[in-house]
């Protein structure tokens, strides 16, 4: 892990906190260790959902030859609905 070099002061709301206190206790961590992975989590899913888009892209164009690559509108609409999902 990284060393800590950064405060930042977040606000929350009374049940917000309250059941951070209860995840921490039940897996032995503390409430900050949870915020941390809650905010490497969310940090990662971009990087992940495009990730994942771009192995559809390979997979979709296994087995095609250059001559025939396929419908490009049903491989756009598909990627399009990969990265909507990949941001919701």
């Amino acid at each position: 892990m990284a060393a800590l070099e950064r405060r930042a002061q977040i606000l929350f709301t009374s049940d917000q906190y309250a059941e951070l206190e209860r995840l921490a206790r039940r897996n032995g961590q503390s409430v900050g260790s949870i915020i941390r992975e809650a905010v490497d989590e969310r940090l990662a899913r971009p990087r992940s959902a495009k990730l994942a888009a771009l192995d559809r892209l390979l997979a979709s164009t296994a087995g095609r030859s250059e001559e025939d690559p396929g419908d490009w509108e049903t491989i756009k609409a598909g990627f399009e609905r990969s990265y909507l999902d990949g941001i919701g």
